[in-house]
């Protein structure tokens, strides 16, 4: 009989409590450890290896260096920030702020990353000095309970209570991650929407993201070559299970034929128009996405789409009229298919994206490849979303890199638009209480016609 959800929480509750004193010093080995537990090369190719056998998604080699590159750069951002005691202090406002635990945090994680996504969101929560529970989706279970299994191993190796890290019995049902989202103090879904939907259901706090579906932007201006590169490399990655993976490009037609003929070189594979029907239908079949070709091999696609791509083929480009909700190809993939559109100019290339986020995705990200300072300024100030990058591979720079100034995470917030609490990338500032000391300062009170400017001085 599974473990009762109730049993699971108060101890981590226990553990907590006897955590929650700890000092900096403390603290920050203990996320060390849990960093450690899946950074060891030993461990990151093991448990890589059994989420490919788990899951059927995504390749082990990509995983490795996705569980290894996550866990470096989450533990170089958490490092670097105070989670214990004063936060900081400010003489000029009179506040000094304390940082205080959350509690027990229950985190709810996807099929996609079984390993790399529960052991980053366990690095974040023990840096708050807080417990975590992981309820993971019920194909990752063996791979997120071995993670589990390592962590708990590191913080005993250190002396820390190893109930700080737990997951959900097997086998995870609906009804064990509800319980689990009502008992716990905070809540942090990554996964299917009707778990960020049950997450905001629950009476409890929490944090939920949105859909991905990223279109990017190739205009006339990009280094086709660059471009290209960044594309394929971020597209091909795990075999696109990430939410920050391509899903539509919108290329300018000034450079459209060089653009695919740049993607091409890259392995890139566009569908003849006579057999862009049959792609649809295949890995859409009565509307819905097929659970049997995404994050597959191309070679897998190729024989499923009945093509004739070269054997180094690596993805497939679809070229569509336009956005619709008549078209599937225009929302998210999870799949090694890139849905392309043709745009007269910036204006129409901007119309194109609202029209892919207005279907899917609104609030996560966008894309673009250019050599203009002004079109991306442009993006940010009218589009919905959260991040724009420029010039950038979309898998790598989405959630957080060495070479942009994002936090790294495996968790996107993508705002009001998407029915999420948060506007940024998941964080340590999501894990932590506050407590401002406030004390007397000067009067800082200006005059009614400071405030109030040339309206005061009309009617006054």
């Amino acid at each position: 009989m599974a473990e009762p959800v109730s049993a699971i929480v108060e101890r981590a509750r226990a553990a907590q409590k006897s955590f929650a004193s700890a000092s900096q010093d403390e603290v920050d080995n203990a996320v060390r450890a849990i960093a450690w537990s899946l950074y060891e090369p030993g461990r990151a190719t093991e448990l890589a290896e059994l989420a490919v056998a788990d899951t059927g998604l995504g390749n082990v080699a990509d995983k490795v260096i996705k569980n290894q590159r996550k866990t470096e750069g989450t533990l170089r951002d958490l490092l670097r920030q105070p989670s214990v005691g004063i936060l900081s202090d400010d003489p000029a406002t009179g506040m000094t702020v304390y940082a205080k635990p959350v509690g027990v945090v229950g985190a709810v994680t996807p099929s996609t990353n079984p390993a790399a996504t529960p052991i980053n969101k366990a690095m974040m929560a023990i840096k708050g000095a807080n417990a975590i529970v992981l309820a993971p989706s019920p194909a990752g279970w063996t791979t997120t309970a071995k993670a589990a299994d390592y962590a708990r191993a590191e913080l005993a190796a250190i002396g820390a209570p190893v109930d700080l890290v737990q997951v959900l019995a097997n086998p995870v049902t609906r009804e064990a991650t509800y319980e689990l989202l009502e008992l716990v103090d905070l809540v942090v879904t990554t996964g299917s929407q009707n778990n960020v939907r049950a997450s905001y259901r629950s009476g409890t706090p929490a944090i939920g993201v949105g859909a991905g579906n990223v279109p990017v932007i190739i205009d006339s201006s990009a280094d086709l070559a660059d471009a290209a590169a960044k594309i394929a490399v971020s597209k091909t990655f795990d075999n696109a299970t990430s939410c920050s993976s391509e899903n539509s490009l919108v290329i300018l037609d000034e450079v459209y034929d060089q653009a695919i003929a740049a993607l091409a070189s890259e392995g890139g594979f566009l569908v003849d128009p006579a057999d862009s029907a049959r792609v649809v239908d295949r890995l859409f079949p009565n509307g819905a996405l097929s659970r049997d070709l995404i994050a597959k091999d191309a070679s897998v696609l190729t024989e499923a789409f009945e093509l004739d791509a070269p054997d180094d083929t690596r993805f497939f480009l679809v070229a569509e009229p336009e956005p619709g909700a008549d078209r599937p190809l225009t929302g998210e993939k999870l799949s090694l298919v890139l849905t392309v559109y043709r745009a007269s100019d910036f204006e129409h290339a901007t119309e194109l994206v609202s029209r892919v986020l207005d279907f899917q995705g609104i609030g996560h990200s966008v894309g673009i490849h250019t050599a203009d300072h002004q079109q991306p300024s442009a993006l940010a100030e009218r589009l919905p979303v959260v991040r724009v990058l420029v010039n950038q591979a979309h898998t790598f720079g989405n959630g957080g890199s060495f070479t942009n100034g994002l936090p790294f995470t495996l968790t996107m917030g993508c705002g009001t638009w998407a029915g999420n609490s948060i506007s940024e990338n998941l964080n340590l500032s999501h894990f932590l209480n506050r407590t401002h000391l406030v004390r007397t300062i000067a009067e800082d009170r200006p005059t009614e016609a400071e405030l109030f400017g040339p309206l005061w001085e009309g009617r006054s």
